[in-house]
């Protein structure tokens, strides 16, 4: 599947819940692409709060390497709350959700921590340094909220043009949000972060709700991934199953959302997302609002015209059966 491919440096920066009882496990499933597709050439992984604590994804992710037998991959601890906003109200409504999921379908035991160790280090000077060292050749693919990349631009400005691509799943532009009917969750949690990153200069891509939410994976699409016959496989298989019960049976869904899986999948195979230019402004102010972005395309004509330049490309359209082949290909 690589021919022809050149390898993509990533830095994969993310919330894992994978691992964390009636947690999101789409994180993890991201991560197991990024390890097992031969043209990601996967730096390491940084750990932001968002999806879990940041005292949680931390020994989830050095597990999940534990089980792949790839512990060469480093892994930085980063932030461990949002920029400036007190993280408490959101925490609460997550951990509510959360023992909604454990109480109905999480039925697995408690899981070993992890043998090995995060490097040594914060996660933001990794990213700076790693891309000024390689100005042009790193893409980060953001899976969380974006608290970690945006002090990798705190710290250094440069590393705005140094970095080939910042590839963001966050937002919701044309269509509802969840943790409000605007607000998606990684931008609602720390949305300053995110526009900073908007604000820095650098190219990024956005992959919000509009199209992560045309992903799912279903009990067939799992039953492929866990018969893949290494024990990797039958972790993501048996971890992703209690939330496959809580996405279909409490959501109404088909299966889960593969949101994490289809931005790190982009950044690897650019044709699965078509985009569109935009200036994306993201709320800072109202308490049911602080998140939303409002998205203004280039051909737009508002009697309040955009407030700058584009400052993004914003997927609004997914191939999904192309996303959904490469993913179960790779994965299985």
């Amino acid at each position: 599947m690589a021919e022809g491919l050149g390898r993509k440096a990533i830095i994969l920066d993310t919330d894992p819940g994978i691992g964390t009882p009636g947690s999101d496990v789409d994180d993890g499933l991201a991560i197991a692409l990024a390890l097992l597709h031969p043209a990601c050439d996967l730096l390491g992984l940084t750990i932001v709060a968002g999806n879990v604590t940041h005292d949680e994804g931390l020994p989830n992710a050095l597990r999940l390497l534990e089980i792949a037998g790839r512990t060469e991959v480093p892994v930085w601890a980063g932030a461990t709350r949002p920029l400036l906003r007190d993280p408490r109200g959101i925490r609460a409504l997550m951990e509510g959700r959360r023992r909604q999921s454990v109480e109905r379908f999480w039925d697995l035991p408690a899981f070993d921590p992890p043998t090995h160790a995060a490097a040594a280090g914060r996660a933001a000077a990794f990213i700076a340094d790693t891309v000024r060292a390689r100005p042009g050749e790193v893409t980060v693919v953001a899976i969380g909220p974006c608290t970690n990349v945006a002090t990798a631009l705190l710290l250094d400005p440069a590393v705005a043009t140094a970095v080939a691509e910042v590839v963001v799943m966050g937002g919701a532009v044309r269509v509802p949000g969840v943790v409000t009917p605007v607000v998606e969750f990684n931008a609602g949690y720390d949305p300053e972060s995110l526009a900073i990153v908007l604000a820095s200069g650098a190219r990024v891509t956005l992959v919000p709700l509009d199209v992560t939410t045309r992903t799912h994976m279903t009990p067939r699409d799992l039953d492929r991934i866990a018969s893949g016959g290494t024990p990797l496989h039958a972790f993501l298989g048996a971890t992703s199953r209690p939330w496959l019960r809580f996405a279909m049976e409490v959501r109404g869904l088909p299966g889960f959302w593969l949101h994490d899986p289809l931005a790190l999948a982009y950044a690897l195979d650019p044709a699965i997302l078509r985009l569109t230019s935009m200036h994306v402004v993201v709320d800072l102010g109202g308490e049911l609002t602080a998140g939303q972005l409002l998205g203004y395309p280039q051909s737009a004509r508002f009697l309040r015209s955009a407030p700058g330049p584009t400052n993004a490309q914003v997927a609004l359209e997914v191939d999904e059966p192309r996303f959904m082949d490469l993913f179960l290909t790779i994965l299985r």
